[in-house]
């Protein structure tokens, strides 16, 4: 009987040591079919298979410190049921302290932008023709370290940095030694259904030719008794996602070889080049009991240079429509389907690209 008793015991001690361990995360995949046709060329026949859109699982626990002070913990990975992602840690991974004066932790953590701010890409997809993948491609996760600001009055803030050796991936070329850390800043305010939202990144030589970047986003929206509308710009000056495209064909309009490396340095360095794009999304969407229909918008001007001659790298805009409904099976699983029209320029000379594509897929929680 007491080797019962204490054999009882020992098997509830790794029960009790791992109470506050907390397993998470989402499946989500389906299928998905896409054409494309460039310029006058001929539709592409469409391709299609089994997609990911983003599964993920993760660990999380705290501890009690006393004094209203806890230890905080996560370590979030993609899990891609296609079998297309690998690595541990590949999402928000962090320890830190969280108390009455907010939480603050080190990591590998999301800016504003991916953390809070991609209410208007409501859907579910790996084609970026089924969402709105263009408008949020400037949330980012950097290694560093995260502020984040109790809530007063329905406002809250956050603050990022992340050190430049923690990027030291980008150094090379004509960045060498130039330091590469990240800072990051977010507000946001929420009210009975309403919401904004304002992130800001700054980028020490993000986009080559020792140039610095900044990216401006602002949404709001509402989303309560059944309606959900959301609104958002974004303003990137000098980010990675704009400057090959756009140094390419300004470097081609000075009769400039673009393939060049020395060319691309030679004009960037000489003219200070900085190239900004300016885009702006549109989502809205009705819960029908079950069924949410939905459907978003979204634009992007052409980039353009915003010193010396100013001008507008053309052909490099974009619109896009995507429409669907998802349909609640209960709070943890969701079925969606979805279409999408994609009409994207390939910078100077190459005309346009023009998607479309179909998607259907499921999205548990757990």
């Amino acid at each position: 009987m007491k080797k019962t008793l204490i054999a009882l015991t020992l098997a509830t001690l790794p029960v009790a040591a791992m109470a506050e361990v907390v397993l998470y995360g989402q499946i989500k995949a389906g299928y998905e079919a896409s054409s494309s046709k460039v310029a006058s060329g001929d539709r592409s026949p469409y391709t299609n298979g089994i997609a990911d859109f983003g599964s993920r699982i993760g660990f999380k626990g705290s501890e009690d410190l006393g004094n209203g002070l806890k230890a905080i913990w996560q370590v979030e990975s993609k899990t891609s049921i296609a079998g297309t992602d690998s690595g541990w840690s590949s999402r928000d991974s962090f320890i830190g302290l969280e108390g009455g004066f907010g939480k603050v932790r080190a990591g590998h953590l999301s800016n504003q932008m991916n953390s809070n701010m991609d209410t208007p890409d409501a859907w579910e997809y790996s084609n970026e023709a089924l969402g709105l993948a263009k408008y949020t491609r400037t949330s980012q996760r950097y290694a560093g370290v995260r502020y984040d600001s109790p809530d007063f009055a329905g406002f809250n803030f956050n603050v990022l940095f992340s050190p430049r050796d923690n990027n030291a991936a980008e150094e090379g070329g004509v960045r060498a030694g130039a330091t590469h850390a990240k800072y990051g800043f977010g507000l946001n305010y929420e009210n009975s259904g309403f919401f904004a939202k304002y992130g800001f990144d700054f980028l020490k030589n993000s986009a080559g030719y020792n140039l610095d970047g900044q990216v401006h986003r602002l949404e709001g929206g509402y989303d309560a008794n059944n309606l959900f509308v959301a609104l958002g710009y974004q303003n990137a000056k000098n980010t990675s996602t704009y400057a090959s495209t756009a140094v390419s064909n300004y470097v081609a309009l000075h009769n400039a070889d673009p393939a060049n490396a020395n060319d691309q340095i030679k004009y960037s360095a000489k003219d200070a080049i900085n190239f900004r794009g300016q885009e702006v999304a549109l989502t809205a969407g009705y819960h029908f009991g079950n069924v949410f229909p939905k459907i978003s918008y979204a634009h992007g001007w052409n980039v353009k240079t915003t010193d010396g001659e100013k001008i507008s790298v053309g052909n490099t805009k974009y619109d896009q429509i995507v429409l669907g409904a998802d349909y609640d099976f209960s709070k943890r699983t969701t079925a969606m389907v979805s279409a999408g029209w994609l009409s994207e320029g390939l910078g100077e000379g190459n005309g346009k690209a023009k998607t479309t594509a179909l998607g259907v897929g499921m999205k548990h929680k757990f």
